[in-house]
């Protein structure tokens, strides 16, 4: 018989988007089985608040205005295993408020969406055998996504499973899963962005323009006048939540009656099913919603890194093209527009992609049915560290 009431206990950081989307995502997969509830949790950003965000802002300088920099930290962190001290010390941040909440809510089974793998870390360090799984957001492999104290890896592609198990995963632990994307991207909702795009192209071109995305921004007012060089395009200009761009491109394209710009849009699939073309940054589940509906996508100066590599993936399927200076970016759009249906060069198929959220939920349920419930005995919590002290003293929990 199914236990009917299991408790899921997602964890997640808010360095961009995505991590904290797959986290919903998962979420609502979970609940929709009508056999689990899930909890989400930001272990980093509950244990030190102002530490997390000076971590973000110096995540969005370093990628907006500094990438070489953070393609080398990118690079050197992953050269570093969990098990080492420093690896030790990056896993433990967030610990302590993570093992209080395991306290209260008596999880069955703990879920992983950013490699700060607090809860591999607890299960190393106080013997828990709490049922742990690691959801890979990327297309590309990095060393902190890699803990022994893992039961599942789900990843995107039978490429990534086969790199990570070379990296040093147990190849027998790894699920080929896709990465978790919204709803509007799933089943009949993606039949009906599709059915949307469809219509949009016969009624006429837009170029959607991420424009809050790391490393556009800068150059969205530029780039937006370059393609209304193009009479037969209109353009999508979405700010985010970057108020003062907004008020800005608001400002310059006050008159251009093709330009429609937008501040944070809650319903992006709306868009990016009216779009011909999008312009954007190379976020892993960015790419896998646009490659679901056949929108493509031109990835203007990926950041070194797991957006590079996640760029590359893509283009290597003909789903996008990579820019590197506004002439090829230009160039590209071009090209993407000049394109129509079937005929569109490398275009994406538009058929979908398998519902991840659903794959890992099942997944992860069925694992849970076979296995025997965890002993969950009371973890000491210890005391209030700062960040220094963590780093000084990696070996604590």
């Amino acid at each position: 018989m199914k236990t009917t009431d299991r408790r899921i206990l997602i964890l997640y950081a808010k360095f961009g988007d995505g991590h904290y989307q797959a986290a919903q995502a998962l979420k609502r997969g979970f609940e929709e089985t009508g056999l689990a509830r899930a909890v989400l949790f930001d272990p980093f950003g509950e244990a030190y608040p102002t530490l997390n965000r000076w971590c973000q802002a110096v995540y969005y300088f370093s990628t907006s205005h500094l990438p070489a920099a953070y393609g080398f930290g990118y690079s050197l962190t992953d050269r570093i295993p969990s098990s080492s001290p420093v690896g030790e010390w990056l896993h433990s941040l967030g610990s302590a408020k993570l093992a209080g909440m395991l306290n209260r809510l008596q999880p069955d089974a703990v879920v992983q969406t950013f490699p700060l793998l607090a809860m591999s870390h607890l299960r190393r360090r106080t013997g828990l055998r709490l049922p742990t799984f690691t959801v890979l957001t990327d297309y590309v492999p990095h060393s902190r996504w890699i803990h022994e104290e893992t039961d599942r890896y789900f990843v995107a592609t039978e490429e990534l499973g086969r790199q990570l198990a070379d990296a040093g995963a147990r190849e027998e632990a790894i699920r080929v899963s896709g990465i978790p994307i919204r709803r509007a991207f799933i089943g009949g909702a993606l039949r009906d962005r599709i059915k949307e795009r469809e219509a949009a192209e016969r009624a006429g071109k837009f170029v959607l323009v991420m424009a809050g995305a790391y490393g556009v921004s800068g150059e969205a007012g530029m780039l937006t006048r370059e393609l209304l060089k193009r009479e037969d395009c209109s353009v999508l200009l979405i700010c985010g939540k970057n108020a003062k761009l907004e008020q800005q491109m608001r400002a310059r394209f006050a008159r251009e009656s093709r330009v429609r710009v937008f501040g944070f849009v809650e319903r992006i699939d709306r868009l990016m099913a009216k779009a011909s073309c999008m312009i954007t940054k190379a976020g892993g589940i960015t790419l896998s919603e646009a490659a679901s509906i056949g929108l493509p996508v031109v990835v203007y100066r990926p950041i070194p890194g797991q957006e590079h590599g996640n760029a590359l993936y893509w283009e290597r399927q003909g789903k996008l093209t990579i820019a590197r200076d506004p002439d090829e970016l230009l160039e590209q759009t071009a090209r993407w527009l000049a394109a129509s249906g079937e005929d569109a060069p490398g275009r994406a198929s538009g058929r979908g992609l398998p519902s991840a959220t659903e794959v890992i939920a099942d997944e992860i349920l069925a694992y849970l049915e076979r296995s025997a419930a965890p002993s969950l005995e009371l973890i000491p919590r210890p005391g209030r560290r700062n960040w220094l002290k963590a780093l000084l003293h990696p070996n604590g929990v």
